[in-house]
C-alpha cells in the first residue's frame, strides 16, 4: 500500500516540476488539491488492493495470483491420481498450504540474498541452462507425445507442444526462475546446516529408540516383513523368522485367465449348493411344524372324544357330512419344486470337474518345478536356478535379492501356501517339495534363521547414522526456516482466498 501511494506522489511531483511559473501559492494550493484527490483515489482502491493480499510481512507481500497458482498445481497432482480435493473437503486446507508456500518461498529468498547467496557464479549458472534445456525439451516431447496420439501433425508437433506448455503457464523463462530458485534454496541449504554433525550419544540415542519402537511395532508381522523388504535399518528381530529364497514357476496370462475363471464358477457352484441346503433345511423344518401340528390336532380330538362320549353318533356324523381337508402344499414348496433343478451330487460333480481343471493348469507347471528340483538335487547352486528359473522379481531386486525373505509359522503377510511350504523344510540349505500358491507353483530355499533380539549397534552403523543424520540435518532447516518466518511477522488473510 505505501508502494502505491509513493508512486502516487512521485506523479504529483513530477506534475508540480512541469507546471509554467506563476503564484507559487497557486501552484502549491493545486498540488495539494491534486495530492488530496490522489489520496481519494487510494482510499477507493485500498478495497481492491487488499482483496489481493492474501499474507503482509516485512518486506513484502504474498499475492492472491501467486497463490491460486500453487494451489492449481496441488489440484493438478490431485487430479492425476483421479481425487477432487473439493470432493473431500481438502480445498480450503490447500489453499492456505499454498499461501504458506508462496510465504515460504518469498522468505527464503530475501534470506539468499540477505546472505549473498543469491548471486550465482558463472559455473552454476551453466549448470542451469543445461538442466532447463533437458527439463524443457522433456516436457516438449511428453506433451508432444500425447498430440501425436491425437492426431497432430508431426512435422509441427514440437512447436504446436512448446505453444500448449507456453499457454498453461509453463514458459523456459518461468522455468528457469524456478531452477535458480531450486539452486538458492540448495545453497541456503547448505549454508544453514554446515556445521550439524553427529555425536556418538546421539547415535546411541537413535538407536536405543529404534530399538523399543521396533520392539513393539514388529509384532505386526506385516510391519516387520515391509521393513525387511524396504530396506529400512531393523535393529530387532522378533522371534520364529527364517530367512528363504524360491524359485516360482508362475502361470503365464492365459493360464491365469483360466484359473480365475474357473475359481469363479466354483464360487457360484459353492453359492448354489448352500442355497440348495438352505431350502432343505426350510422344508425340512415346515414338515416338522405340520407333524407336530397334527400331533397335537390328534390329541386334542381324543381328548374331546373322552368327554364328549354320549354325543359320539352326532360326531360321526358331522365327520361324514364335512370331511377333513388335506394339509395343502406350501407356497414355500412349491417354489422349491420350481427352483431344486439340480442334485446335491450334481453340482458337487461340477464342483470336482472345475478343481480338476485348475490342478491341471498346475500339472502343467509342474513339469517345470521337477527339473529345478532334480537340477538342485544333483549339485546345481541355488542362485543359479534362481537365474534360470524364477518369476519373482523380489528375487532380482534388492535387497531381497540378497536377504530373502522373512517367514514364520504365524506370518500373514505371504500366500498361506508359500508360507506353509516354507516352514516345512527341515534344515537349512534343503528345499521344499513344489508347493502351490495364487501366483503358481515355489520351490523354495531355506537360506537362514534370523536371530531373535537386538541387532548390534555396529552391525548398523553405518546406516543408521546416514539416516539419524539426515534427520537431524532436516530438523535444523526446516526449525531456521520456521524462525525466518516468524521474523518477518506474517499477517494472514486466509479469507481472502476465497
Amino acid at each position: 500500500m505505501k508502494k502505491l501511494f509513493c508512486l502516487i506522489l512521485a506523479f504529483a511531483l513530477m506534475s508540480m516540476a512541469a507546471l509554467a511559473e506563476g503564484d507559487l501559492e497557486a501552484q502549491l494550493d493545486a498540488a495539494n488539491a491534486r495530492i488530496a484527490e490522489l489520496e481519494a483515489l487510494v482510499e477507493e482502491y485500498k478495497p481492491y488492493y487488499d482483496a489481493q493480499v492474501v499474507v503482509e510481512f516485512d518486506g513484502g507481500i504474498v499475492a492472491l495470483d501467486d497463490v491460486m497458482t500453487v494451489y492449481n498445481d496441488y489440484v493438478a497432482m490431485y487430479s492425476s491420481y483421479g481425487i477432487d480435493p473439493a470432493a473431500y473437503g481438502l480445498d480450503g486446507t490447500l489453499k492456505q498450504q499454498a499461501a504458506d508456500q508462496v510465504l515460504e518461498d518469498e522468505v527464503l529468498k530475501l534470506k539468499a540474498a540477505e546472505l549473498g547467496l543469491d548471486q550465482l557464479d558463472e559455473e552454476t549458472l551453466a549448470g542451469v541452462e543445461t538442466e532447463l534445456d533437458e527439463t524443457y525439451q522433456g516436457y516438449v516431447d511428453s506433451v508432444a507425445s500425447q498430440m501425436l496420439q491425437a492426431g497432430y501433425d508431426e512435422a509441427t508437433v514440437q512447436d504446436e507442444a512448446a505453444k500448449y506448455l507456453e499457454d498453461n503457464g509453463y514458459s523456459k523463462d518461468s522455468l528457469r526462475e524456478s531452477i535458480i530458485q531450486s539452486r538458492m534454496n540448495e545453497a541456503l541449504h547448505d549454508y544453514t546446516v554446515k556445521d550439524v554433525t553427529l555425536s556418538e550419544e546421539e547415535l546411541q540415542a537413535a538407536y536405543d529408540a529404534l530399538v523399543e519402537e521396533q520392539k513393539t511395532s514388529f509384532e505386526n508381522d506385516n510391519t516387520y516383513t515391509s521393513a525387511l523388504s524396504n530396506g529400512d535399518t531393523v535393529v530387532w528381530n522378533p522371534a520364529g523368522y527364517r530367512a528363504v529364497k524360491h524359485v516360482l514357476i508362475q502361470f503365464d496370462d492365459d493360464q491365469t485367465a483360466r484359473k480365475t475363471e474357473l475359481e469363479n464358477t466354483i464360487s457360484d457352484l459353492e453359492d448354489e449348493l448352500e442355497a440348495l441346503n438352505d431350502v432343505e433345511e426350510e422344508v425340512e423344518e415346515e414338515e416338522a411344524e405340520e407333524e407336530a401340528a397334527e400331533e397335537e390336532a390328534s390329541e386334542e380330538e381324543a381328548e374331546a372324544a373322552d368327554e364328549e362320549e354320549p354325543a359320539e353318533e352326532e360326531a360321526a356324523e358331522d365327520e361324514e357330512a364335512e370331511p377333513v381337508e388335506e394339509v395343502p402344499e406350501t407356497e414355500d414348496a412349491e417354489e422349491v419344486e420350481e427352483v431344486v433343478t439340480r442334485s446335491e451330487e450334481e453340482i458337487n460333480a461340477d464342483i470336482a470337474a472345475a478343481q480338476a481343471e485348475i490342478d491341471a493348469l498346475y500339472d502343467e507347471l509342474m513339469v517345470t518345478a521337477n527339473e529345478v528340483v532334480d537340477k538342485f538335487n544333483a549339485g546345481t547352486d541355488f542362485q543359479a536356478l534362481i537365474d534360470e528359473y524364477n518369476s519373482d522379481p523380489g528375487m532380482v531386486n534388492e535387497p531381497t535379492a540378497t536377504n530373502g525373505y522373512a517367514v514364520a509359522a504365524e506370518s500373514t503377510t505371504w500366500d498361506p501356501g508359500f508360507r506353509d511350504g516354507a516352514m516345512s523344510i527341515a534344515n537349512v540349505g534343503e528345499i521344499s517339495e513344489p508347493v502351490r500358491s495364487d501366483y503358481g507353483i515355489h520351490i523354495i530355499y531355506y537360506m537362514a534363521d534370523i536371530p531373535e533380539g537386538q541387532v548390534a549397534l555396529d552391525d548398523v552403523r553405518e546406516a543408521l547414522s546416514e539416516s539419524t543424520l539426515d534427520q537431524k540435518l532436516a530438523d535444523t532447516y526446516n526449525g531456521a526456516v520456521d524462525q525466518w518466518i516468524q521474523d518477518v511477522n506474517p499477517v494472514y488473510h486466509y479469507d481472502r482466498i476465497g
